[in-house]
C-alpha cells in the first residue's frame, strides 16, 4: 500500500507536470489552456482498465519511453472522441475528412504531437525531483484497448508491475476534455522510485 505522504508528493509532482503542459499548449495553440490533475492513485497495471472503466473500448493511446537510472514509459490515453476533438482544434479545420470511429492521418500527427506535449513534462519533473539524467524516446501513438496500449508501449508488462495514474481533464476553448496519464516506471524500481518522491517532502524530523 502506497502511504499517504508519497501520493501527496505525486499528486504534487502531477501538479507542477500540468503547469509545463499548459504553457507548452497555450504557446503552440495560441489559446488559453487549462489542465487540472484531479487525483492520483497507484495500482498494479491489471487492474488499471477496470478502475478507469475502460475494459474494453478502443482507446487513442500517444507515449514516449524514458531511459536512465529509472526506465519505463508515461501513456496518455484518450478516448477517440477526445482525441478528434482535441485534434480538430490544432489543425483548426484543415482536415477535411470526418469519421466517426478512427482517426484520420492528419489527426494522427496532430494527437502524436499533443501526446508529447501531454507526456514529456511528467518524465522532466520526476528527472528534476530525483535528480537523474533521462533519455526520452520519439513519441509514439497508436489506437488499442487499454490492456493492449500498456503492453505495448511497455514491451509487454507483467500483471504484478505497479502504474501511477494521473486523472487529469483539459479545458480549450469550448471543450473539457478527459484524459488520463500513465507513469509505467520498470517493474526493478518502481517502488523505490515512488518512496524516493515521498521523502522529498520530509523534514529531518520525520525520518
Amino acid at each position: 500500500m502506497v502511504e499517504l505522504e508519497n501520493l501527496e508528493s505525486l499528486k504534487k509532482m502531477g501538479d507542477n507536470s500540468a503547469s509545463m503542459v499548459m504553457e507548452s499548449l497555450s504557446e503552440m495553440l495560441c489559446m488559453d489552456v487549462e489542465m487540472d490533475v484531479s487525483a492520483v492513485h497507484v495500482d498494479t497495471i491489471k487492474s488499471i482498465p477496470d478502475i478507469l472503466k475502460l475494459t474494453g473500448d478502443m482507446i487513442v493511446g500517444a507515449y514516449v519511453g524514458f531511459s536512465g537510472k529509472l526506465s519505463g514509459t508515461v501513456l496518455t490515453i484518450l478516448s477517440i472522441e477526445s482525441a478528434r476533438e482535441m485534434a480538430d482544434i490544432m489543425l483548426a479545420g484543415m482536415d477535411e475528412d470526418d469519421p466517426q470511429d478512427y482517426l484520420t492521418e492528419m489527426q494522427e500527427s496532430a494527437i502524436l504531437e499533443i501526446g508529447n506535449i501531454l507526456t514529456s513534462p511528467f518524465i522532466d519533473v520526476m528527472a528534476d525531483a530525483l535528480s537523474l539524467e533521462l533519455t526520452q524516446s520519439p513519441p509514439a501513438i497508436a489506437c488499442d484497448t487499454l490492456s493492449a496500449l500498456i503492453s505495448q508501449s511497455m514491451d509487454g508488462a507483467s500483471e504484478s508491475d505497479l502504474a501511477i495514474v494521473f486523472n487529469s481533464a483539459l479545458h480549450v476553448v469550448d471543450q473539457n476534455i478527459n484524459c488520463n496519464i500513465l507513469m509505467l516506471p520498470d517493474p526493478d524500481n518502481v517502488e523505490a522510485m515512488i518512496n524516493d518522491i515521498g521523502s522529498l517532502n520530509r523534514t529531518p524530523e520525520d525520518s
